[in-house]
C-alpha cells in the first residue's frame, strides 16, 4: 500500500498526457463535412444571392442568428441582439444612360454596360453634366513618398478627368512597391483625390492586365443597384465614376486627335503633365434612389482572464454577394458559393471549435454586408465598434476559402506589416508549412477586403489567402484554377459548389487559424504595426 501514491501520480501523467490539449479537443469541431454543410445553406437559391436588403438577406440573416446562438456567442449588436443596423442609399442607374463626346463637328456616343459603367457620389435621380473638359491625367496619383504628381500645377477643377488604372510598375521595390500595387493604384483612390482636386468626375481606362479581371466583371458588379453608406462624412464628392473599356477609350481618345498607346507611355514618366483632351462630355445620369437599411451581425465569446478580456480579436467574414440579377446561359441567381458563402462557413466552423478552447482575449464574430458594394458593413462596424477601437487588438478575415485540397504552403495579406508575422512564422512551423508572400501583388488584395478598413482606424489585420503548392498537383495548378475561377465564375451566376470541391484545404486553413489565434489571444502582449508601415500612425 505504501507503493499506491506513487502508482497514481505516475497513472494521472499518463492520464494527462493523452488528454488533448486546446488545438485538438477545437479541431474536432471542425471538418469537410461541417464546412460544406454551412456553404449549402448559404449558397443555396433558396437565399437568392444574398443581396443585402432584400428577401435574401433577412434569410441569410435569419440563419447566422441561429448559429450564433447554437455556438453560444454572446450578442454584440444593437440593443442586446446579434444585429448592427448598417443605414444605406441604393442607387439604380438607368440603363439607356449615353455618354456623348464632341470636338468641334465630330461627336461620339458609348453605350452604358457596352462601353461603360457609371455611378455618381450624388444620390440624386438626375445628375447632369453638360459640355465638360476631358483631361487625361496620367495615372491620377499624388505621392510626395515618391516624388510623384500627375497633377503639378494644373488646375483640373470642373474638369472630368480621364486616368490609368494601378500606379506605375517597375522592378524596384521601394517605389511602388515595384511589380506590385498601392493603395494609389486603387480605383477607390483615384475617385478620391480626383474629387479633392475639385472635379467634376473620374473615368478610369479599364483593361484586364490592370485590374486583374476583365470588364465583364466590372458590368456584374457596377451595372446593378449600388449601395453606399447614407451618413454624410462631408468628404468631397464627384458627378461621375466611371471605368470605360480599352476599345471605347480608344475611340474617344482618338476623336480628340490622340494617341491612347502615346498617352500611356507619357504616363510612366515622373515629369508627366496633364493632357487638356480638348474634347468635352455630356451625359445625364438617372437614378432610382432607395434609403434601405442592411445588417451585421456580432457575437462575442468571452475571454477568461479578467484583465485581458477587454480586448478583442474580431474575425470579420461577409456574408453578402449580388443576389438576382443579370441571367448568364439562363441562370440569374448570383449565389456566391466560394465568394464568400465558403469564408461565411469557415467563420462559423472556427466559432464552434473557439468556443470549447480557454483563451484569454476575447473573440468578437462579425458577418459584415454589402462587401461587394465597397466594403461598407466593415467600414460601418470599424467606425462603429460595439466596443471602443483600442481594445481592437487585431483582425483576421476570411473571404473565400480553400476548395482545392491541401497546399504546403499559406499566404495570409497583411503578413510582413505588424507582429502578427512572426506569430504566422510560428505557427508555420508547428504546421510544417512555407509561408509564401502574396504570388499576385500586382492586384493590390490587401486594399480590396474587409481587413483594409480595420487597418485604416490603426488595427493590425491579416487576410488569409490560398497556398499555391497544392499537394499532388503541378507546381501551375493554383495559376491554372485561380485564372479559370477568375475569368468563368468571378461574380457570376455559376459561383456555385461543384463536385470538384475538396474542403480538406479549409479543414488544413482552420488549424492554421485556430493556432494562430491561441497565440495571440495568450500572449502577454498585443499586436503592434511594424515600424514605418503606412497604418502604424493610425494606430
Amino acid at each position: 500500500m505504501r507503493f499506491a501514491p506513487i502508482f497514481s501520480f505516475l497513472f494521472l501523467i499518463v492520464l494527462v498526457g493523452c488528454q488533448p490539449d486546446d488545438v485538438q479537443q477545437a479541431m474536432r469541431e471542425v471538418s469537410t463535412d461541417r464546412l460544406m454543410s454551412h456553404i449549402a445553406v448559404l449558397a443555396d437559391d433558396s437565399l437568392e444571392g444574398r443581396r443585402p436588403a432584400s428577401r435574401g438577406e433577412a434569410r441569410t440573416i435569419n440563419y447566422l442568428v441561429d448559429q450564433y446562438k447554437a455556438i453560444g456567442l454572446e450578442p454584440a449588436g444593437e440593443n442586446g441582439t446579434y444585429l448592427q443596423k448598417v443605414p444605406t442609399v441604393g442607387t439604380q442607374i438607368d440603363q439607356k444612360t449615353v455618354f456623348e463626346f464632341k470636338k468641334g463637328g465630330k461627336s461620339l456616343s458609348l453605350k452604358f454596360f457596352d462601353d461603360f459603367i457609371a455611378l455618381s457620389g450624388y444620390h440624386e435621380p438626375l445628375v447632369p453634366i453638360k459640355d465638360v473638359e476631358l483631361v487625361f491625367v496620367g495615372y491620377g496619383i499624388v505621392a510626395p513618398e515618391q516624388g510623384w504628381d500627375d497633377y503639378k500645377d494644373v488646375d483640373v477643377k470642373g474638369k472630368v478627368l480621364l486616368m490609368l488604372n494601378n500606379d506605375p510598375a517597375t522592378d524596384d521595390p521601394n517605389f511602388f512597391a515595384g511589380r506590385g500595387r498601392t493603395y494609389y493604384g486603387r480605383w477607390t483612390y483615384k475617385y478620391e483625390i480626383a474629387a479633392q482636386k475639385g472635379a467634376v468626375g473620374a473615368i478610369i481606362l479599364h483593361t484586364t492586365e490592370s485590374a486583374g479581371y476583365p470588364f465583364s466583371v466590372v458590368q456584374s458588379t457596377w451595372s446593378a443597384e449600388r449601395y453606399d453608406l447614407a451618413a454624410d462624412n462631408g468628404a468631397p464628392k464627384l458627378k461621375l465614376k466611371s471605368w470605360t473599356t480599352e476599345d471605347a477609350t480608344r475611340k474617344y481618345v482618338s476623336l480628340a486627335g490622340f494617341d491612347l498607346d502615346k498617352l500611356v507611355q507619357q504616363a510612366q514618366e515622373k515629369g508627366f503633365r496633364p493632357v487638356p483632351l480638348g474634347v468635352k462630355i455630356s451625359t445625364t445620369l438617372k437614378f432610382r434612389i432607395r434609403h434601405l437599411e442592411t445588417q451585421n451581425v456580432i457575437g462575442v465569446l468571452r475571454g477568461s482572464d479578467p484583465a485581458l478580456n477587454q480586448e478583442h480579436i474580431v474575425f470579420t467574414s461577409h456574408w453578402d454577394h449580388f443576389g438576382i440579377g443579370k441571367p448568364v446561359n439562363g441562370d440569374s441567381i448570383y449565389n456566391g458559393a466560394l465568394d464568400n458563402a465558403s469564408g461565411m462557413s469557415l467563420m462559423l466552423t472556427m466559432a464552434k471549435a473557439f468556443s470549447t478552447m480557454n483563451l484569454k482575449r476575447s473573440l468578437m464574430f462579425a458577418a459584415v454586408t454589402a462587401e461587394e458594394f465597397g466594403l461598407l458593413g466593415s467600414q460601418y462596424l470599424a467606425e462603429n465598434p460595439p466596443i471602443p477601437i483600442k481594445h481592437v487588438v487585431a483582425n483576421i478575415n476570411t473571404d473565400g476559402m480553400n476548395i482545392w485540397g491541401t497546399t504546403t504552403d499559406i499566404t495570409f495579406l497583411g503578413q510582413e506589416r505588424s507582429t502578427l508575422g512572426a506569430d504566422i512564422e510560428e505557427v508555420a512551423k508547428i504546421m510544417k508549412m512555407e509561408i509564401k508572400p502574396d504570388p499576385q501583388p500586382e492586384q493590390g488584395s490587401f486594399y480590396r477586403s474587409d481587413h483594409f478598413n480595420f487597418a485604416k482606424v490603426g488595427v493590425p489585420c491579416l487576410s488569409m489567402r490560398t497556398g499555391t503548392a497544392f499537394v499532388g498537383k503541378p507546381e501551375t495548378f493554383a495559376k491554372e484554377i485561380m485564372e479559370q475561377y477568375i475569368a468563368l465564375h468571378y461574380h457570376k451566376p455559376s459561383d456555385q459548389i461543384a463536385a470538384d470541391w475538396n474542403l480538406e484545404g479549409g479543414v488544413q486553413q482552420a488549424e492554421f487559424i485556430i493556432r494562430l489565434t491561441q497565440r495571440i489571444a495568450n500572449s502577454a502582449s498585443a499586436p503592434q504595426w511594424n515600424a514605418g508601415d503606412e497604418f502604424a500612425k493610425f494606430r
